[in-house]
């Protein structure tokens, strides 16, 4: 059995509500949204809607120019300053005997570099592979046949996806983009956390 393990990123090693909800909220500087709209927004986007669709159920009168604004800002600083380690994330990684392949959908490898770095991720993984956010799934997929891990871990369905595809084991998270919820309407279980997910292995 192969000792790779593949693992998403954001949502699954790291934290995603405080950063979308703080650009979002600058982005909307001026609009009128009450406080009480940045939960609403994170709990739409865990149920499966974009930006676009999120501001929508918020009532929010220009969506899209809002969701373009944020989607330029969200891989630089000081954003990617509010990620943290998600709970048990450190501690799985340390103990595992898996050799830890991140697979991850980003446009800015430099300042992801810079991301892992900081947070101490650098030296817990072997090997790191990005794919363009535009072609998740597709490439993901084509790096999983590379790989042939003994399981991809992720938060997303566009994570499942390129799983499926790749003919590869896939374990879900609730922990970041998606619920629990998500996921049983979608027919799949999911675990609370990484440790949940890796002693299931």
């Amino acid at each position: 059995m192969s000792t790779t393990l593949a693992l998403d990123l954001d949502g699954t090693l790291l934290s995603c509500e405080p950063r979308h909800c703080a650009l979002m909220r600058a982005v909307c500087v001026g609009d009128g949204m009450p406080a009480s709209s940045w939960p609403r927004f994170w709990a739409a986007k865990r149920e499966g809607a974009n930006n676009v669709a999120a501001l929508r159920q918020l009532g929010h009168p220009q969506p899209e120019p809002r969701a373009a604004a944020w989607a330029r800002e969200i891989e630089h600083w000081p954003w990617l300053g509010f990620d943290r380690l998600l709970p048990g994330v450190a501690e799985a990684l340390a103990s595992t005997q898996h050799r830890i392949v991140v697979l991850t959908a980003r446009r800015e490898r430099f300042f992801l570099q810079q991301q892992l770095d900081r947070l101490g991720l650098t030296r817990r993984i072997h090997d790191l592979i990005v794919v363009p956010p535009t072609e998740a799934a597709a490439r993901k997929a084509e790096a999983l046949r590379r790989l042939q891990p003994q399981a991809f871990i992720g938060d997303t369905e566009s994570d499942a996806e390129a799983a499926d595809a790749a003919g590869q084991r896939f374990l879900a998270l609730a922990c970041g983009m998606r619920s629990p919820a998500f996921w049983a309407r979608h027919g799949r279980p999911s675990f609370n956390d990484l440790p949940a997910a890796l002693a299931a292995l």
